[in-house]
């Protein structure tokens, strides 16, 4: 889909070519300024928010064959003593930095929805429409899909954050999934340095361009994209709902820590650093299932720093890195355990 994340062309600096000039050169033009987009970003939407308003009074109010949908419409005419959406209780406004720049979010809540809360790290099935401002629309889908969130445009991922889905669903005989109608119903108003900046996928988006999108939330699924046991949430270490920060990427490869299934390269995979249980559940079938449950970090040698982000595990000096075994041709990696005492040696501070 088109809101996929392109951090990784915007996280560095990018030029744009022009036609050639005389001497057959390309004519470099600089990227704007972060700081100065945001503010006027900020000044256009703050513009659109204080001369629209959106149906509020059908919502509150649903006639018996409304669609539940949000509409937007200009303050003039008969429509000029109308709430324009900046003066509404449910606009709300999440103000924070990314790339140095601080950016201003403005999220329309119209319904919150009833089930469980989606995190910025979670999986959402949300069915959503994007346009710019001016109501170009560039993307939708009409029926409800899956969404990584940290694999979207950061404004997005953080607008529907907080949204809560459905109470339920039936599925009928055809396979035909309804869910009942207490989903979360809204809309987000995103600047360029939320979304595409100056690396927009297709023409249909402009260069700059600041962005709305409505959407429907209908359930959320909490996340561990790497597989190590570790929810993704909580490999975001700065706490800063990003999780493409320098310091999320512990041993500083290609890979960030919340698709790394070894954070710290140490040879172990994190999902050996940490603590499981097992737990009996019924699954779809109604039948009996032994799955592990996550339970906690560890800290072998207690210096503050869980052993899966600990090059050293046991404290002794010696990487944990250097204390297996690893076979390079079959990929199969042993820990040995030097004294015999059933600790391998890069949990064993006296091996």
């Amino acid at each position: 889909m088109k809101i996929r994340n392109y951090l990784g062309l915007i996280a560095i600096a990018i030029f744009c070519t022009a036609c050639p000039n005389d001497d057959d050169g390309l004519t470099e033009v600089e990227i704007a300024d972060r700081t100065e987009q945001s503010l006027e970003d900020d000044e256009l939407i703050k513009e659109y928010l204080q001369t629209h308003f959106y149906n509020y009074e059908e919502f509150a109010n649903p006639p018996a064959d409304f669609n539940y949908e949000i509409v937007f419409d200009t303050i003039a005419d008969e429509n000029a003593d109308k709430d324009a959406i900046w003066d509404r209780p449910e606009l709300n406004t999440i103000t924070y930095d990314r790339f140095d720049t601080s950016n201003t979010l403005y999220v329309l809540k119209v319904r919150e929805g009833v089930g469980e809360t989606a995190t910025y790290a979670d999986s959402t099935f949300v069915k959503y429409s994007g346009r710019n401002l001016y109501g170009d629309i560039f993307d939708n889908a009409e029926n409800p899909i899956w969404f990584n969130l940290p694999a979207t445009i950061d404004g997005f991922a953080r607008g529907i954050a907080g949204s809560k889905g459905s109470s339920g669903f039936t599925t009928d005989i055809d396979g035909t999934t309804t869910f009942e109608n207490d989903y979360a119903i809204g809309a987000i108003f995103i600047p360029s340095g939320l979304g595409y900046f100056a690396s927009p996928p297709n023409s249909n988006i402009g260069l700059y361009s600041s962005l709305v999108f409505e959407f429907e939330m209908y359930d959320r699924i909490e996340t561990d994209h790497d597989g190590d046991g570790i929810i993704s949430i909580n490999e975001d270490i700065n706490e800063n709902q990003f999780f493409f920060d320098e310091v999320d990427n512990t041993d500083e490869d290609a890979v960030n820590n919340f698709q790394d299934e070894d954070d710290e390269n140490d040879g172990v995979t994190t999902r050996l650093e940490v603590v499981f249980t097992t737990e009996t559940i019924i699954n779809d079938e109604g039948e009996e299932e032994e799955i592990q449950v996550f339970v906690s970090t560890q800290d072998t040698d207690g210096d503050g720093t869980p052993d899966h982000l600990d090059e050293d595990d046991d404290g002794d000096g010696i990487n944990t890195i250097d204390e297996i075994n690893v076979n390079f041709n079959t990929g199969v990696i042993t820990y040995p355990d030097t004294d015999g005492d059933g600790t391998p040696d890069y949990l064993d501070s006296d091996s």
